[in-house]
């Protein structure tokens, strides 16, 4: 068995598994995210007390095993608590957040950025809430972690700026920005104001601190989730469960 290693780590899930173990998911800030099996967690008082649960920030101990598909989870020290995140609204946007790491990363690949930035959304969520303007800012900046940032600001095609343009479409099935020039005459193409285009460029470079309070009209509301899922869903493996928590939250 391998030597033992230590991170700072999100719970993304977990599970129980057999009587008194349980399988959990983690997102650590120096080797990305890990699935591991932490044996005799439900009756442990020390080793995992509190640490568990998702949204938790823990110090993980673990040891990777050679040919094994889980690490094996020695303890962890608990950091920060889900606290605020029982809430049921935002533990429905909790989800989301974690869900969106969960299915944008592989397993044991390094992706710098995306610790610290879940870190920071989880915090901006226990004290304030899930405007749709930090919601946009948060799933700009993950694709760009994750190295599927889309190009807003120029026609994809013909490298045309988009600043002047009245309008650019999506093209959602290479999820690229096109000019009027450019797009072709399909009918899946998401018609998409440059005003919603410059007010995304906006939101990605802002703390989310700050891209909370920043105002969106409706429209541009509205462009900017239709936009941002779209180009999301291209990524990911399968439809986000935490979506349709949080759609039934709104009913």
């Amino acid at each position: 068995m391998s030597s033992s290693q230590s991170s700072d780590a999100i719970i993304l899930r977990s599970r129980v598994y057999a009587e008194s173990d349980k399988i959990v998911t983690f997102f650590s800030a120096e080797v990305g995210k890990l699935t591991g099996i932490a044996k005799g967690a439900r009756n442990s008082r020390r080793r995992f007390a509190n640490c568990l649960d998702p949204f938790t920030t823990v110090r993980v101990h673990f040891k990777v095993r050679p040919n094994a598909s889980l690490v094996f989870m020695e303890s962890c020290d608990l950091l920060r608590p889900p606290g605020a995140l029982a809430d049921p609204v935002k533990l429905a946007y909790g989800s989301y957040l974690v869900e969106l790491v969960d299915l944008l990363t592989v397993e044991a690949e390094p992706v710098p950025g995306v610790f610290e930035l879940l870190g920071e959304a989880l915090e901006e969520l226990r004290i304030g809430t899930a405007t749709g303007s930090f919601l946009r800012c948060y799933e700009l900046r993950l694709l760009h972690h994750t190295g599927f940032h889309p190009q807003l600001d120029a026609c994809a095609q013909c490298r045309k700026s988009l600043a002047s343009e009245d309008r650019g479409y999506l093209d959602p099935r290479h999820g690229r920005i096109l000019c009027a020039a450019c797009r072709e005459p399909r009918e899946d193409l998401l018609p998409v104001q440059g005003g919603t285009l410059t007010t995304l460029q906006a939101l990605r470079d802002l703390r989310l601190h700050d891209a909370r309070r920043y105002p969106l009209d409706e429209i541009v509301a509205t462009e900017a989730a239709e936009l941002l899922g779209r180009l999301l869903a291209l990524h990911l493996p399968r439809p986000l469960r935490s979506v349709r928590l949080i759609s039934t939250l709104s009913q």
